[in-house]
C-alpha cells in the first residue's frame, strides 16, 4: 500500500529524530561544555558515518546547536579534526623522572597511564575509523603523522628514556627505536587485539601481568652489560 506524503515525511525524518533541536543552541552552556559537546559529536559521528560523511551541517544538527555556533568554536573541519586527535588520541602523558623511585616502578607506571589511554573502547572506536579513512584518505594519513609528531605522547616516553640513559640507567643506541622497543613489548599485543577483535580483551590482573612482564623484557635488554 502506497504512503502518503506525511507518512513519508515521518519516516525521511526518522535518522534526525535522535538529534537534538539546534533551537536550543546550547545557549546556557558554558564555552568548555559546547566544545565538548561538539567534540563529542563529531567523534560519534565519524565512527558511524566516516570522516568524509561527517559535515560540519551533520555536526550542527546532532550537537543541537547552529552551524555558526560550530565555526565560531572550530573555524574549520580539519581544525575540528586536529583537535579531536590530539585530545582523544594524543594525550600527553604526565611522569617526572625520579633518581629515588625503582624505575621498573617508573616505567611500569609510566605504560599504566598510556594502555588507561590507549585500550579505552572510545579511544579504540575513533581509531578504527581513523584507520579506515587513513587507507582511502592521503590528507588523513597525513594529518595523523603530523598529529602523532605534535603530541606529547612519544617525546614524554622518549624524554623519560633520554633521561635514564644519561643517568647510565639504560642503554641503547635511538631513543626513537627504544621507544617502539618498548610499545612493541608491552602494549602492541593488547592494542592488536582490541583493534582487530581478534582475541577476548584480557582481564586487569592479566593485563598488567602481560604489562610487567614486557616491562621487565625491556629492562633486562637495556641495562648496561657489566664487565
Amino acid at each position: 500500500m502506497p504512503l502518503s506524503p506525511k507518512r513519508n515525511r515521518v519516516l525521511s525524518s526518522d535518522s534526525k529524530a535522535d538529534a537534538p533541536s539546534p533551537t536550543s543552541d546550547t545557549r546556557c552552556c558554558s564555552d568548555d561544555d559546547r566544545r565538548t559537546r561538539i567534540l563529542d559529536t563529531a567523534c560519534k559521528l565519524i565512527q558511524s558515518q566516516g570522516y568524509q560523511h561527517t559535515t560540519m551541517d551533520k555536526i550542527a544538527c546532532h550537537a543541537g546547536m547552529s552551524k555558526k555556533t560550530v565555526y565560531l568554536v572550530f573555524p574549520s573541519k580539519r581544525v575540528l579534526m586536529e583537535q579531536l586527535l590530539l585530545e582523544r588520541l594524543f594525550t600527553p602523558l604526565s611522569i617526572e623522572p625520579s633518581s629515588e623511585e625503582n624505575i621498573e616502578a617508573q616505567l611500569m607506571a609510566l605504560v599504566l597511564q598510556m594502555s588507561k589511554q590507549l585500550l579505552d573502547e572510545k579511544c579504540l572506536g575513533l581509531l578504527r575509523a581513523i584507520i579506515g579513512e587513513a587507507t582511502r584518505s592521503p590528507m588523513i594519513a597525513q594529518l595523523m603523522e603530523d598529529m602523532f609528531h605534535l603530541s606529547g605522547r612519544k617525546f614524554d616516553t622518549q624524554q623519560w628514556l633520554i633521561s635514564q640513559k644519561e643517568r647510565g640507567v639504560l642503554q641503547f643506541e635511538d631513543a626513537q627505536d627504544a621507544t617502539d622497543h618498548l610499545f612493541g613489548l608491552t602494549l602492541g599485543a593488547p592494542m592488536l587485539s582490541r583493534l582487530t577483535y581478534c582475541s577476548p580483551p584480557r582481564t586487569d590482573e592479566q593485563l598488567h601481568r602481560f604489562l610487567r612482564e614486557g616491562v621487565r623484557i625491556f629492562l633486562d635488554g637495556c641495562r648496561p652489560h657489566r664487565q
